[in-house]
């Protein structure tokens, strides 16, 4: 799956979870969450969400 280029420019959210850390699903427990993933989830990139620039 192909995404436009603003998608790499939105800022990316961190969350450290502990379970995460202690099951070995993520390193040190840190998931990063951008952009696309959201998009991903959400099934749609809502067209009135700014876009940089």
């Amino acid at each position: 799956m192909t995404f436009p280029a603003f998608f790499d420019q939105a800022p990316c959210i961190g969350v450290r979870d502990p379970l995460a850390a202690l099951l070995g699903a993520a390193e040190d427990g840190l998931l990063v969450y951008r952009y696309a993933d959201a998009v991903r989830l959400a099934g749609h990139s809502c067209p009135w969400s700014p876009a940089p620039g």
